[in-house]
């Protein structure tokens, strides 16, 4: 399209349906459904409200969902967390290890590896190794590797790499049906300072403690390494259309939502400045995936090249559902 060219605008055109699945928003629909009873105990009381990031009890209500699970934004850091209680040995196998979960990863996952990894997996590439000048004898710690999208191209450019996971039917996944170096370890247990890169695709938001596991990751990079983490952006056009309704909004899951100004809070307390910050989203195609489940229109099919066009404008003008941040070692 001409008018990307004449803006310089930057494009990830990607299939809705090839990455996300045609039954994507019906299945996060029955997933919050499915997991709310079990976990509903986990919801603490409005006076209990503690800032995963920095502690604080100071707080605004931002949205809720069935009237209970409520997210605040704190007021010292700008952080926005839900009211819940993450403590206990117990709490990950809860969440992560019971069937409705690995149910989502196996819908999500199998049928689109392929598609994502040479889209996610590549786009991440691109903006780690190539973009930060890393090659063969840099030496990649991917922490929460999920379902080993990125390390994937890793290992097929022959990098140096390992991928961290904390939950078991991941680990055996990435081990078991593509060959990956993944271990269910403790990152502490990674030798100090032996790493170039440490990188954090959708893990920020998942962690009880974002500050302990920042100051760990320090601690395990290079002189100068970087650290690299995308995250969402709970204060992007996404949210705007959506509302608790955004995808990315998973109960129980997603402890901790930053902003810029609480990024910079945990850049600051971690021993890291930050480098680069931008977003870089989805929006558009997964408020069109959303809009086909209430519907039944396929609005992702129709509207392509518009979503594509849009998206790119969203990305430029830093109101996208994620942030991609560049940490580097001080």
């Amino acid at each position: 399209m001409k008018i990307i060219e004449k803006l310089e605008l930057k494009t990830f055109d990607i299939n809705a349906h090839l990455l996300r699945g045609v039954n994507f928003y019906k299945s996060i629909v029955d997933y919050r459904e499915r997991i709310f009873p079990k976990l509903k105990h986990k919801i603490k009381s409005d006076d209990q409200f503690e800032c995963p990031l920095c502690k604080g009890s100071a707080k605004s209500e931002l949205m809720q969902w069935k009237q209970v699970y409520k997210l605040f934004e704190c007021q010292n850091c700008g952080a926005v967390s839900p009211n819940i209680d993450n403590s206990g040995e117990d709490y990950i196998d809860s969440v992560y290890e019971v069937e409705e979960y690995k149910e989502k990863f196996i819908r999500e996952t199998h049928s689109q590896y392929d598609y994502r990894k040479n889209n996610f997996g590549r786009e991440r590439f691109k903006y780690t190794i190539d973009r930060l000048g890393l090659d063969k004898n840099s030496n990649v710690l991917d922490l929460g590797c999920g379902a080993g999208y990125y390390i994937g191209t890793l290992h097929d450019a022959k990098i140096q790499y390992k991928g961290l996971e904390g939950v078991d039917h991941l680990v055996d996944y990435c081990k078991l049906q593509h060959g990956l170096n993944v271990e269910k370890t403790d990152l502490e247990d990674e030798k100090d300072g032996s790493y170039d890169l440490v990188t954090m695709f959708d893990v920020l938001e998942h962690l009880s403690d974002p500050i302990e596991t920042l100051n760990t990751v320090n601690k395990k990079l290079k002189p100068g390494g970087y650290c690299v983490a995308y995250t969402p952006n709970i204060f992007s056009i996404g949210y705007e259309l959506m509302g608790v309704r955004q995808n990315t909004m998973l109960p129980f899951e997603h402890l901790c939502f930053f902003t810029q100004g609480s990024l910079q809070h945990l850049a600051k307390n971690t021993g890291f400045k930050i480098d680069k910050v931008e977003t870089f989203g989805l929006d558009i195609m997964d408020y069109l995936l959303m809009k086909e489940y209430e519907d039944d229109i396929e609005y992702s099919n129709k509207l392509h090249d518009m979503m594509v066009l849009v998206q790119s404008v969203l990305d430029k003008q830093k109101v996208s559902n994620h942030f991609r941040i560049t940490f580097k070692k001080q």
